[in-house]
């Protein structure tokens, strides 16, 4: 099976729809409207290539999604908040030619892209109009890639600079394992509704509800704005909400309002969380808080597709600070240094391995044999597993910066930091945070008298908004290690 299947199966469904701000559509009607944007790709003669997917959450993004899985081409979801060098970044090193989106976003992409050399199109989804964004009849030296013979249906971010990025190769092999994986742990069928405040573009929503809910024909409900309590609750009784994925700011603000119970919920099966490190007495709160409710707590990593392990409501209150026990068709182990499996309450790395595993890092053959090993992804995660086989995770090798749920790359802030004519030396790390559980913070060395106030104005227009760190600290030198690079602390200030 292929994820285009999973809509085409549904072609005749008049019953069950998808949502959004604006109004709903029966997913008849959403095949057919993603078989005509494979047509218009088609007719541009884009085979088995990357098309760029630059639009917020709504019912065109799910159009536009299949539409490029119809065409067998590989989608390339880049966020809406992405600034000029990581959208022109993403366009090289994917060697895309077309870009759909909308026609609030011309202006801006054409501004972004006017020094690009290359032909780009875009297709304006809104107004079903091709425009060309940029370049010359000029294109890409091809990589070579066959993305057919590979399978790969979709490249989502992952740690790296604009100057070096990386992509995550998934295929439909690994996106239909860990949906079948998903529905079999948390025994969804066609009568679930899904609520989606999540970013699309990011491999937890796309798969643990986008996907999954496709697979299954069920009802899915799509809310393109702010986290608040008050309209998810809203949202909850209107559509008859029975899931929601969510990442721990959307827990503190649930456990806030004011509301006194979830007895007026009673279809609300389940809140799945995951992303970063969420209080033992949150969690403790909130299930009493909203008994009727259950609380998932979900670990995953976006090379695995990305969900790995799960802890069912039954388990939450008994092992709470576990993230669960891995879900079917997955299979993780903890590894010491020396290459042996952990005994119990032995921590070492993560690995995992199954079907839903990556195909690997486009481009990055290296970083790929490094990171898959014998089927084995080293995930760059420290845990340890109890007695009972509940996993927790104690810490991160790697330096990612886990922020609302999001990954920020130290590297890439850094890379566009340095570019400020003033900054001679900067280190980006995470600092806790009570809401966010952490965000960047970075330490600078300046070449002159510069007001440092100036460099979060400066990196407004070239880092989206979560990505800029929320403190800029002034130091005269930063520690090195024994051949010159800057020393990582994996601890400096963390939780």
């Amino acid at each position: 099976m292929k994820v285009c299947d999973l809509l085409k199966r549904q072609q005749n469904n008049t019953q069950n729809y998808i949502a959004d701000n604006d109004g709903a559509i029966q997913y008849a009607e959403w095949h057919a409207r993603s078989i005509e944007v494979s047509k218009k790709i088609q007719e541009m003669q884009i085979h088995n290539e990357c098309v760029v997917l630059f639009l917020p959450n709504s019912i065109q993004y799910a159009v536009a999604y299949f539409g490029i899985a119809y065409s067998k081409n590989v989608i390339v979801p880049l966020d809406i908040r992405a600034r000029q060098p990581e959208i022109e970044s993403t366009i090289r090193y994917c060697e895309s030619k077309l870009i759909i989106t909308v026609t609030r976003y011309q202006a801006f992409l054409k501004e972004v892209l006017h020094q690009y050399p290359h032909t780009v199109s875009a297709y304006m989804i809104d107004r079903d109009e091709i425009i060309m964004l940029c370049g010359l009849e000029t294109h890409v030296e091809s990589s070579g890639y066959d993305f057919a013979t590979e399978d790969v249906l979709l490249m989502l971010h992952t740690s790296g600079t604009t100057s070096n990025p990386k992509r995550i190769m998934l295929t439909n092999e690994n996106l239909i394992s860990n949906v079948e994986s998903n529905i079999a742990s948390l025994q969804f069928t066609q009568d679930d509704v899904t609520l989606i405040m999540l970013p699309m573009c990011f491999g937890y929503c796309n798969t643990a509800q986008f996907l999954t809910h496709a697979y299954l024909g069920a009802d899915i409900v799509i809310y393109n704005a702010v986290f608040f309590a008050k309209e998810f609750f809203e949202m909850i009784k209107i559509h008859h909400i029975t899931n929601f994925t969510a990442v721990p700011y959307m827990l503190h603000k649930l456990l806030a309002y004011r509301h006194k119970s979830g007895i007026e919920y009673p279809n609300l099966r389940y809140i799945c969380f995951g992303g970063s490190k969420t209080d033992p007495d949150t969690l403790r709160l909130l299930i009493e808080k909203y008994p009727g409710t259950g609380f998932v707590h979900t670990y995953g990593q976006t090379e695995c597709s990305p969900r790995l392990t799960a802890l069912m409501p039954q388990d939450s209150l008994r092992k709470i600070g576990s993230v669960g026990k891995p879900i079917p068709g997955v299979h993780v182990i903890v590894r010491t240094p020396d290459g042996t499996v952990a005994a119990p309450m032995v921590v070492g790395e993560i690995l995992a391995q199954g079907k839903n595993i990556m195909k690997g890092y486009y481009k990055q053959e290296a970083i790929t044999k490094k990171n898959l090993v014998d089927g084995w992804l080293h995930t760059g995660d420290l845990g340890y597993f109890d007695h009972e086989g509940y996993l927790y995770i104690t810490g991160r090798i790697k330096n990612m910066i886990i922020s609302g749920g999001q990954n920020l790359y130290p590297e890439e802030i850094e890379e566009i930091i340095l570019t400020h004519h003033s900054v001679k030396e900067v280190y980006v790390y995470a600092k806790s945070h009570a809401l966010l559980g952490e965000v960047p913070v970075a330490d600078v060395v300046m070449s002159d008298t510069v007001k440092v106030g100036e460099l979060p104005v400066y990196l407004e227009k070239r880092l989206a908004k979560h990505k800029i760190p929320v403190e800029f600290n002034v130091v005269e030198s930063l520690e090195k290690t024994y051949n010159g690079k800057i020393k990582r602390s994996n601890l400096k200030n963390r939780i």
